[in-house]
């Protein structure tokens, strides 16, 4: 246990005391006990990675950062600590960005590529692993760079994100004479800078001087930044797009505390989609149709659609009848020209204010209420014009 103790105030510090592989190496990752292998839940409810995760996160990560100043025997010892981690965990993303980040310092391109793609994946509105992905491309393609370099500036939360992804961009967009798009990812890089009262690097100053910029720094006519998510995504996805099936639901329920949708397929079957995760999905309304593309098992989200159909057979569709409430009661039922009674939440009768008696069109779709009976609810209702 003690011995456990020591290596976990060790990790605290991992990051700033050069000799922490040599300590590493001396603990000896083989000797974790049963207990360092297990993940542990924070006090906020998180589930942390295990000690011995955390132990090779702090490995790899000095060999990715450090790998030219480390002697050889300690660089073979760890290059062969990452390997060991990866086995124990292939898709640990941050072991397989380590192990990606090594392949591109070593000018493996295609290969840092090829491991670092399922992290992008489970990670796509991450904007360090479209910057990451971005320079995986480098001089072999420079149309892919630049597409991951702008979606990585779409998905990106706080400006500090891209501080070095915005004059990676403008680079690129500079050699290939693109200056208006050059011009407007300087001035970004520069006010981030200046804002936050930081140094301008080298490539950033050669840039502002450079008579291309400023020709055009003050210019309010440049174009904005292009919209590159289909782009980005066949580059991350590639022929897995493809393969993909796309699911008919409808938006059942808008959880804005929780910032998650949920999306029905049938009376049994449905999947939540993220707002974090799912750009534009938190801006579509209860009783929606949308399309959602599944992976192969059917139980995980990629992506999802609009889709302009106007129901689902046996499950979704459109009625007309009256709405209808008895005294004293807070839900309803529109009785419908077909003698169906579709129920009516109190929540959605507020919403609408509509009085009983007032004929009504509705989105409904079918469910099953605490005995297992299964009927119509509606999820949507106005007045039949």
């Amino acid at each position: 246990m003690l011995h456990s103790l020591l290596l976990a105030q060790v990790l605290k510090v991992s990051r700033v005391w050069p000799g922490f592989l040599a300590f590493a190496r001396w603990w000896g990752p083989e000797y974790c006990r049963p207990e360092d292998k297990q993940p542990y839940r924070a006090d906020d409810g998180r589930l942390l990675p295990s000690l011995e995760m955390r132990l090779f996160h702090a490995i790899d990560r000095e060999v990715s950062h450090r790998a030219d100043a480390l002697p050889i025997d300690l660089l073979a010892w760890a290059e062969n600590q990452l390997h060991v981690g990866l086995k124990l965990a292939p898709d640990d993303p941050w072991l397989r960005y380590y192990k990606s980040k090594l392949l591109l310092d070593k000018g493996r391109r295609a290969e840092a590529r090829d491991w670092f793609i399922p992290v992008v994946r489970r990670h796509e509105r991450a904007s360090w692993v479209r910057d990451f992905l971005g320079r995986t491309f480098g001089p072999d393609d420079v149309d892919k760079a630049i597409t991951c370099y702008f979606r990585a500036v779409q998905t990106a939360k706080r400006p500090q994100e891209l501080a070095r992804t915005r004059i990676a961009l403008a680079r690129l967009l500079a050699a290939e004479k693109r200056f208006e798009e050059a011009t407007i990812q300087v001035r970004k890089a520069l006010e981030y800078r200046s804002q936050n009262n930081f140094s301008i690097p080298q490539p950033l100053l050669q840039m502002a001087r450079a008579s291309w910029f400023r020709s055009r720094a003050s210019r309010t006519d440049l174009p904005s930044e292009p919209d590159v998510s289909d782009a980005a995504d066949a580059i991350a996805f590639g022929d897995q797009l493809r393969r993909l099936s796309y699911r008919l639901g409808v938006i059942d329920n808008q959880n804005v505390q929780r910032s998650l949708a949920h999306v029905a397929f049938s009376v049994d079957e449905g999947i939540i989609l993220q707002y974090t995760r799912f750009k534009g999905i938190s801006e579509m309304k209860v009783g929606d149709l949308v399309e959602v593309a599944l992976e192969d098992d059917g139980q995980r989200a990629v992506r999802w659609r609009k889709s302009t159909a106007n129901g689902i057979p046996g499950f979704c569709q459109q009625f007309s009848g009256e709405l209808t409430q008895r005294q004293g009661q807070l839900f309803g039922f529109i009785v419908t020209d077909d003698k169906y009674r579709i129920f009516v939440h109190p929540n959605l009768i507020r919403q609408a204010a509509i009085v009983p008696g007032t004929r009504v069109v509705c989105r409904a779709k079918m469910s099953k209420d605490k005995k297992g009976t299964t009927g119509w609810q509606a999820l949507t209702m106005g007045v039949s014009s």
